[in-house]
């Protein structure tokens, strides 16, 4: 049998797919002002330091992907806030919105450090203090202890913290059990391996390994300044020296 012929009904399909094709044209022109509109206040938020090659919209709703120089960030549709490596940016000021919250949730107030379980060492006036966790075993906390024997005017308090393999526990115990406690720490911090049983009331390294399994403290070296901030690993000289002098409330000149 031969189908009827539905004029009404064709012509009501042919209308739809019109309608439906006019209106993902309008969509597709809208993303693409959007995207474009994007790209120009990326642009001219950072005075033409990042040069973006492409934006895409993404699943979540105002958010989109920015490709620039093969790396890859997202952006809200105004184009100044950007997820970059995890931290939210303010692209106008080059301000790193969440590093103030990190550094919040990481500080520790240093009167609540062990402190009286630390080696302490006063050179020049003490003004600027500071406190680093380090194990014997950790390079990067050999190179640092160089550093920090360079600087003048700090208090500094260097906790024994092996964690990183159990012959540190070893050599913290010998240390810590040595008549002369601060110069056998420095001798095992340069690389020297010390004749010893370690065998002593070694409760107070315990301590301090306690307080830093609260406090997360993952991780050698780990700083904390006088005003509680937290800095992990090797960090640049400058900015150490910086972050040192804001601690003490003072500018790089008031050294």
């Amino acid at each position: 049998m031969q189908a009827t012929s539905q004029p009404g009904a064709t012509r009501r399909l042919y209308q739809a797919v019109v309608t439906l094709a006019v209106a993902l044209g309008a969509a597709s022109a809208w993303a693409q002002n959007v995207e474009a509109q994007i790209k120009a206040n990326i642009e001219r938020h950072t005075q033409g330091k990042v040069k973006v090659d492409e934006v895409r919209a993404t699943p979540a709703k105002g958010i989109y992907q920015v490709t620039s120089e093969a790396e890859v960030f997202y952006t809200d549709a105004s184009g100044r806030y950007g997820l970059v490596g995890g931290s939210l940016v303010d692209m106008q000021s080059q301000q790193d919105l969440t590093a103030p919250e990190l550094d919040r949730l990481t500080s520790v107030p240093f009167d609540s450090l062990p402190l009286k379980l630390a080696i302490r060492q006063v050179r020049g006036n003490g003004q600027r203090k500071l406190a680093v966790f380090e194990d014997p075993n950790c390079p990067i906390c050999r190179v640092f202890t160089k550093f920090v024997d360079q600087l003048d005017n700090v208090t500094v308090y260097r906790f024994m913290y092996p964690v990183i393999d159990p012959s540190s526990q070893q050599l913290a115990r010998v240390a810590w059990c040595s008549a002369d406690r601060e110069g056998a720490w420095d001798q095992v911090m340069s690389g020297r391996r010390l004749a010893g049983s370690g065998d002593c009331d070694v409760s107070g390294l315990a301590e301090i390994l306690k307080f830093g399994d609260r406090h997360r403290i993952h991780n050698t070296p780990t700083v904390f300044l006088g005003n509680g901030k937290r800095l992990v690993g090797a960090t640049p000289p400058e900015q150490f020296l910086a972050e040192l002098d804001a601690s003490a409330g003072q500018g790089r000149t008031g050294r």
